[in-house]
Parts: C-alpha cells; structure tokens; sequence
C-alpha cells in the first residue's frame, strides 16, 4: 500500500517538476526574445562644423563639417535635430562642436554648443544652402541650363527617365575629384549602351559649376575625349548664379580661388526617379558603379539582362 500510494505522488511531483522547468524555459526565452527585438542603442561621434543654414521650420541644421572619425569624410549635410530646442537661437555663421546621433534608421543632431563665429564667405555658395538641402524624396527643382550643343535646356526635360546627376569642372586638377566621377560616368554609359531596354530610360548628367571656363564649346570638347554618346550622356552649364543654387539645393558647396581657376568642392551625385524626386544620394567619390548602375535599373523599372 505505501508503494501505491507513494506511486501517484512521486509521478505527481515529477509531472510538477517537468512543468516548473518547462515554464522557467519558457520565460528564458521570452526574455531572450524581447531583448533581440529591443533597437540596438544609437551610436554617436563628435561633430565639428560651420553652421551654413538653419531652417526652423523643419527642424534642421544645415553644417559644414570636419571628417567625422568611423563614419563619413568632411562634407556639408542638413541634420534633423533629436529636440526641436536645439535649433533655436542658432544662426548661419556659428562654429559649433555637436553630438551625432546615429542609428540604423536615422542621423540627428543630438547636442549642439557654439565655440565661435565665422561670416559665411562670399566666393562660395553657402548662403545659397540656407533654401534648405534637398534629401532623398525631394523633388528636384527645375532650372534652366545649357547643353554642349549650346541649346537651352531645363532639368524637367529629363522627367519620365531615372537619371544620375553630379557636378564637374574640367580643368579639375585632382585625379580623385571630378576626372575620378567622369570615369564613373563613363562605365555607366557603356552599361547603359549595352542594354537597349535601359537605354531608352536612363540618362546622365554632367553639370558644371565652371560656366566662365566651361563653355558649350569647352563641354562639346570633353564630352568627345570621353566618348560621351550625347543621347546618353549631356554635360551642361549655364548663368554661374542658377548652377551655384543648384549645387548648394543639392548639397554641393563651393568655395572658389581668388582668380576662380580653382574650385573647392565636396562631391555628391544624384539618382533622379523619372518622376523628378530624388531616389538615392551617393557622397564622395567612392561609389561603386555596379552598384548604382543596380539602382539606375531599379528606378527605371528594368531587370538586369
């Protein structure tokens, strides 16, 4: 009898034993579960920088930059700001050292102290910068050009076909610079040329922001040391006013040598929907042509062959 009864309760405390373990494994990997699915903490780096606009309205700071150790070379970029308070009392001009917040979604400005005070330069587009620098989604304003053929153009012409836009001037001295993206250019097109669906829907332009040395006649010159095929490829220039807006809408700035035969320039180049809005934005020089040529398709709509 003492066996019997003794049967059911040892059978009920292992029953017992096995639920208890069952539910602490399960908790564990609950836990586990709700710690994986929590974001990862933002990453931040040190910013240096000279304020070049300030837009209240959508919250942001436009900054010129030193290199940011870890994640990106000097260049000029609009931040959004983690608090809307940050960008009040800020004004173009101010030398400031800031937090940048970085996570896998978004870069903001998540501190901001003045150290100092610099007036905005006059030999560069700077100013111009404070109309607000045109990211990704953004329609790209239309503006009034002229091709290596020496016709006027606008910008609008090219809608209905994905197209990538960078700055040039042609009597660039620096082999990593502009000579560096007319290469890239150039590779593009022979893609572009080999497949006749992407041919009919993707474009390439080349602005200048030389116009008193880069002519039509200047442009039509280097368009034909590289072989651009003009039904692919345009290089275009225009009134020196038009083209320094358009580069500081699209984040280029410029600062020009005394005798403006030199140009201080960061690089950036723009895929444009055929709808006119930005699709993706490539900064420096190092973009992989494979790779935007993907994009070019992607925005076009056409399958790689």
């Amino acid at each position: 009898m003492d066996g019997q009864k003794g049967g059911p309760l040892r059978s009920f405390s292992t029953e017992r034993a096995r639920k208890s373990t069952s539910e602490v494994l399960i908790l564990a990997a609950l836990t586990v579960a709700v710690a994986c699915s929590q974001p990862a903490p933002p990453k931040t780096y040190p910013l240096h920088g000279h304020i070049i606009a300030v837009d209240q309205a959508k919250h942001t700071l436009t900054i010129k930059h030193d290199d940011i150790a870890g994640l990106m070379p000097g260049m000029t970029m609009s931040f959004p700001v983690a608090d809307p308070a940050l960008v009040t009392g800020r004004e173009p001009g101010e030398i400031v050292d800031a937090t940048l917040e970085v996570t896998d979604a978004l870069a903001r400005i998540a501190s901001v102290r003045r150290v100092g005070f610099e007036a905005l330069p006059t030999n560069t587009n700077a100013a111009l910068m404070a109309e607000g620098v045109l990211n990704v989604g953004d329609l790209v304003p239309d503006t009034a050009v002229i091709d290596q053929s020496d016709k006027r153009r606008a910008l609008v012409e090219w809608r209905g076909s994905a197209t990538l836009l960078t700055f040039i001037y042609t009597r660039c001295p620096l082999p990593n610079f502009c000579p560096l993206l007319d290469s890239h250019f150039a590779r593009l097109q022979k893609a572009i040329l080999a497949d006749a669906t992407l041919r009919q829907k993707a474009r390439l332009i080349s602005v200048t922001f030389d116009p008193e040395h880069d002519t039509p006649a200047v442009l039509a010159a280097h368009a034909a040391k590289l072989k651009a095929d003009a039904a692919v490829w345009t290089f275009v220039t225009g009134d020196r006013g038009t083209l320094d807006r358009l580069a500081a809408r699209l984040g280029v700035g410029l600062i020009r040598s005394d005798s403006d035969q030199f140009i201080t320039h960061n690089l950036r180049t723009i895929l444009i929907g055929p709808d006119g809005h930005i699709a993706r934005i490539y900064s420096g020089n190092e973009w992989n042509s494979a790779t935007v040529l993907a994009d070019l398709r992607t925005a076009a709509g056409v399958r790689a062959p």
